[in-house]
């Protein structure tokens, strides 16, 4: 939460963001710290983070999905539903399925991944709100990286630093799994490439 609360306040008086805007990349930042626990199998982080998401995905998706249809009241009842049944029950239940606890999900190419898709999310509102989106979304990731790393060390005696097995395994670039580090880089470069697209769409209107 200090991490997307900073960068939104820097990015309110530095790339005149508005305050829905600033506010906007405070909740992604924020809930971005918790991303990573997204490979926990229990715990109220990710019963959270998977209410959440399953309600803001369709929510930031919506205007796209009007263009199908019209703003009618049986349109909005169905489009929200379905949207959150299917990010909640089918999405999120097959990441928890899919994903072992410390693995992909506990690295620099998935925070990377992350980053990206919060930059296209918010591609819409222009390339500032965009680049900023992405880059909350990227630091909220890396802190909690970071305090992972952090928790790994512990003072024996309250002076003798001790080590514990699982330093290092937050900071990775692969994890045991070829599958799953093949999926994460997979998804990086797709991502990336999206965004080469839409930024030559922004040079060339």
């Amino acid at each position: 939460m200090v991490s997307g609360a900073g960068i939104s306040l820097i990015a309110l008086y530095s790339r005149d963001l508005n305050f829905t805007q600033a506010g906007a990349i405070f909740v992604v930042g924020s809930v971005a710290g918790l991303l990573p626990d997204l490979d926990s199998d229990s715990g109220k982080p990710l019963i959270f983070l998977s209410n959440l998401v399953s309600v803001l995905v369709p929510a930031m998706l919506f205007f796209e999905a009007a263009r199908l249809s019209s703003f009618s009241p049986e349109f909005l009842i169905c489009y929200f539903t379905a949207s959150y049944l299917f990010v909640y029950y089918v999405i999120c239940s097959m990441i928890r399925k899919i994903t072992v606890h410390r693995g992909m999900m506990h690295s620099l190419p998935f925070a990377v991944v992350c980053g990206e898709i919060g930059y296209l999310l918010f591609v819409f509102s222009g390339r500032d709100v965009a680049l900023v989106a992405g880059l909350a979304v990227f630091a909220g990731c890396v802190v909690h990286l970071f305090l992972d790393e952090l928790s790994t060390f512990s003072l024996k005696l309250g002076i003798i630093p001790v080590v514990k097995r699982s330093s290092g395994s937050a900071f990775k670039l692969i994890s045991a799994s070829i599958g799953a580090t093949l999926f994460t880089y997979l998804i990086l470069l797709l991502a990336a490439t999206a965004i080469f697209l839409v930024s030559r769409s922004f040079s060339n209107p």
